[in-house]
């Protein structure tokens, strides 16, 4: 367990998650053409992490009402000096909001609360079948306990709303790689919980984990993903695996109402 910044985790050349599930849900080409950008979008849910994670450590501030003017840019400025996350004030009050409804959540307020709960900590190591440097940043970690948190802004925190998002960002192999970096680092980590926080009003929050088999399954996928990685990297070849040149074939519902 190493204690740095999220900017020194991300310039870290060792392999993330995010690496895992860009090449499984694209292509070896799309994960080595990317380019890391940061946007606005995302400060509202980096603001809920940080008052559910760390709030002693009072990282969001709340700002003028808009992101125009010397007020806002002073700010700004002042803020990214220590380290703060500067949001406008609707943006804080909704963070604030969100926080808030989600420690209602029985479950969620137990693990946020847990005084064994280690946050934000980065791990690193090397798998010894596949040779790769790895790390992992969970959002919480009850170490003793093995147990995993992720915490995710989302539209639909229902079972069947978190259960397309799965498929949809590739949280399943998110999952087996936390699991099997903390594993490989001597953490008998077994379990994932992810707590999702809905952006909108009333701010309904769940809490969701994957089944053993889910988990295995994603396990396979994410092993077979990194030993392409390997193997791309050791030939310096990053492609598609598309065709030169794709059929589209005519869907098999379409077929019936193609006749005269």
């Amino acid at each position: 367990m190493i204690e740095m910044t999220n900017e020194e985790y991300h310039a870290h050349p060792a392999l993330s998650s995010s690496d895992i599930k860009a090449v499984a849900s694209k292509s070896l080409a799309h994960w080595k053409g990317a380019v890391r950008k940061e946007s606005v979008t995302f400060d509202l849910g980096t603001a809920v992490h940080a008052m559910l994670l760390e709030p002693e450590k009072d990282l969001v501030v709340c700002g003028p009402e808009t992101r125009r003017g010397k007020a806002w840019s002073d700010l700004y400025e002042d803020c990214k000096a220590q380290g703060k996350l500067l949001l406008t004030e609707a943006d804080y009050d909704q963070a604030t909001a969100m926080s808030e409804a989600c420690m209602k959540n029985f479950a969620a307020n137990h693990f946020l609360t847990h005084s064994e709960l280690i946050a934000e900590a980065s791990f690193f190591a090397e798998d010894p079948e596949i040779g790769l440097e790895l790390k992992t940043r969970p959002d919480g970690l009850l170490k003793d306990h093995g147990i995993v948190l992720d915490i995710k802004t989302c539209q639909d925190a229902s079972p069947r709303g978190f259960e397309k998002a799965v498929r949809q960002f590739g949280y399943d192999i998110q999952a087996a790689f936390y699991l099997h970096v903390l594993n490989l680092c001597k953490i008998p980590a077994k379990q994932m919980i992810f707590i999702c926080i809905e952006k909108d009003a009333p701010y309904v929050t769940a809490c969701h984990e994957l089944s053993e088999m889910y988990l295995r399954h994603a396990h396979n996928r994410m092993m077979s993903t990194m030993l392409d990685i390997r193997d791309a990297i050791e030939t310096d070849e990053y492609i598609t695996n598309w065709p030169d040149v794709n059929v589209i074939h005519l869907p098999s519902w379409m077929e019936s109402s193609d006749a005269f």
